[in-house]
């Protein structure tokens, strides 16, 4: 038995590092195709943005002119998540709280939900400590997570956001009722590029960001979820140094 847990264990440490390999080429991969791409996109843009403000162009002109600048802009932000996974992105850490980032973010979300015929219930520690990080990557996660949540009930459901503090971590939890996840689809859902999305419908760059940032912050993600029952996201982040040591802000 022992025998058998010690080849378990070894074997669950060698695909970590297969993992961790893969991440490694991709990252260094993205890296290079978002520097490489960024130029060319912002002369597109620009010349699009200029030619646009000349006068007496047909509306048909017009109007093409538009998607070339929405499409543009789709495109740049795509790179941009990208050089946040790759951390080519500046991080700016400070303390924050974590239930103002959550109510912040929810705000733009309410509306959605409703539309969904989803049940947004909030369940925030009122003595949630202040976490060390940079409020608009965790704003972003929030965002990934609650989006894919979303997408996971098309028949409405319930969405529930949890804070709480654990150790020297707060945690967030998005936790839903939709149609949850095999084992084999969450080993990869970290994979830059993995996606169980219709094409066209997403890019597969979400969770990879998301874990880019977490980790980027010295903190951890856990998922759990069964197929038709649902899944759980709990993210957690440490603490501000100086308010663990106690030392006041």
């Amino acid at each position: 038995m022992e025998y058998w847990e010690t080849e378990q264990e070894a074997k669950r440490l060698q695909e970590q590092l297969r993992h961790a390999e893969r991440l490694a080429t991709v990252g260094q991969l993205s890296a290079g195709i978002a520097h490489e791409l960024n130029e060319p996109l912002g002369a597109i843009l620009g010349f699009a943005e200029l030619v646009k403000e000349s006068p007496n162009l047909p509306a048909e002109v017009c109007r093409d002119l538009s998607k070339i600048v929405d499409s543009s802009l789709h495109a740049r932000e795509i790179i941009h998540k990208l050089m946040i996974f790759t951390r080519q992105m500046p991080t700016r850490k400070e303390p924050c709280n974590l239930n103002r980032i959550v109510s912040d973010g929810l705000y733009f979300l309410e509306s959605r939900c409703s539309k969904e015929g989803i049940v947004l219930t909030r369940l925030l520690e009122p003595s949630l400590p202040l976490i060390m990080a940079d409020p608009s990557q965790i704003h972003q996660v929030l965002v990934n997570l609650v989006v894919n949540a979303i997408q996971a009930m098309p028949d409405g459901g319930q969405l529930t956001i949890t804070t709480l503090s654990s150790d020297d971590m707060a945690c967030l939890i998005v936790s839903d009722t939709g149609v949850g996840m095999n084992p084999e689809v969450q080993s990869q859902l970290f994979v830059p590029f993995f996606t169980t999305k219709d094409v066209g419908k997403g890019t597969g760059l979400g969770l990879a960001v998301v874990h880019g940032i977490v980790t980027g912050h010295g903190g951890s993600i856990e998922v759990h979820s069964e197929v038709h029952n649902g899944s759980s996201f709990k993210v957690c982040l440490p603490k501000n140094q100086y308010e663990v040591a106690g030392v006041e802000e």
